[in-house]
């Protein structure tokens, strides 16, 4: 079997591209916008880590105490962490992985294109649960070293002390690692086919923030929202943040993410327009409607003049609502509470703005 896999080859199953991989398969044979890419396959794992030291890792986790103090969690992690990555050092795949990034490259008029390499365990992004900001994301990765070194990183997150509390001790995981032309996004962010205030599922919610969307998944960052009427397409609702902040290209290397302050004018703009927001309603819809079940995804739009292209960067199921019963009723403070599961912090707004 091959070491890397194309993500446009056509549906993928998780088992050997992780729940990110399949996602962005998964949209690519829709026929939606995808920023091209590889994945380097959960099968390469198994082999580059190895049988003896992936038994060693699993009776050394499995050995854990159930209640077991989070210092203790965070020594043994790291230390299995650094036995991956010694074990993967010369991986049998290196060669493969090199040969896919100049392919990308190629396929792109790149003598070695920016990318984003980000961790897809074979676990995360099921129906019944999400392992989203449990391991590690890389952005505007150039080079075939740099990829290379990600690569392995990736691999080595599968046993960040977060994502081992999260899954369980004994639990036999694999990491595949999404390796994909990055976007520069003018502004990015998620959608939810459903309200999360309420799961009232005649809505899409957008939230959007300039720059890179990364602050906004690791809740870090107050973002826009928009909802959405499913029927209609109409704007109903915009809650519209300041946004003091934006994730953006490191300028003097080219390479990784900076934080910059936004210029006065913008920060407390939307950070999509009309267009753009009824753009990525209707794609989602479409997300949703191919998988049967409601779904939460990222999304990044190009920098270009209007109007400007809308990618999708992800997609899965939604967690928190799709096995309730809807409820019609619910508070701002119950809408907040539940961001701040989906999105890992607090959320707060200006007050509603009319359509």
């Amino acid at each position: 079997m091959s070491a890397t896999v194309e993500l446009d080859v056509g549906e993928l199953p998780a088992a050997l591209v992780g729940g990110k991989g399949h996602g962005l398969a998964v949209l690519a044979a829709a026929g939606l916008r995808v920023p091209p890419g590889f994945v380097v396959t959960t099968e390469t794992y198994r082999r580059a880590v190895g049988d003896a030291v992936g038994r060693q890792v699993q009776r050394r986790l499995a050995a854990l105490p159930e209640q077991v103090p989070l210092d203790v969690l965070d020594e043994v992690a790291a230390e299995v962490r650094e036995q991956v990555a010694a074990a993967t050092e010369d991986h049998p795949a290196v060669a493969a992985i090199a040969d896919a990034y100049a392919r990308l490259a190629e396929r792109c008029g790149e003598d070695e294109v920016c990318v984003a390499v980000r961790s897809s365990s074979a676990a995360e992004d099921a129906a019944d649960r999400s392992f989203a900001g449990e391991h590690d994301t890389y952005l505007w990765v150039r080079g075939i070293e740099e990829v290379q070194q990600r690569v392995r990183q990736c691999w080595a997150s599968l046993y960040t002390s977060r994502a081992i509390a999260y899954r369980g001790r004994a639990t036999q995981d694999a990491m595949a690692v999404v390796v994909q032309q990055m976007v520069a996004a003018r502004a990015a962010g998620v959608f939810m086919t459903l309200n999360p205030a309420n799961g009232d599922r005649s809505k899409v919610v957008v939230e959007s923030v300039w720059g890179l969307g990364e602050p906004l998944v690791s809740g870090l960052v107050n973002p826009d929202r928009f909802t959405v009427d499913k029927v209609t397409g109409d704007v109903v609702r915009r809650d519209v943040a300041d946004k003091p902040t934006e994730a953006v290209r490191e300028p003097a290397t080219g390479r990784g993410v900076v934080t910059v302050e936004v210029d006065e004018a913008r920060r407390r703009q939307p950070s999509l327009d009309r267009t753009e927001i009824i753009e990525i309603a209707r794609l989602a819809k479409l997300v949703e409607r191919r998988a049967g079940v409601a779904q939460d995804g990222e999304f990044a739009v190009d920098p270009g003049p209007a109007p400007r292209t809308v990618y999708l960067v992800q997609a899965r199921p939604e967690t928190v609502w799709s096995r309730r019963p809807v409820k019609r009723v619910a508070t701002r403070t119950g809408m907040d509470a539940i961001l701040a599961t989906l999105t890992g912090g607090p959320t707060r707004h200006s007050p509603a703005q009319p359509e």
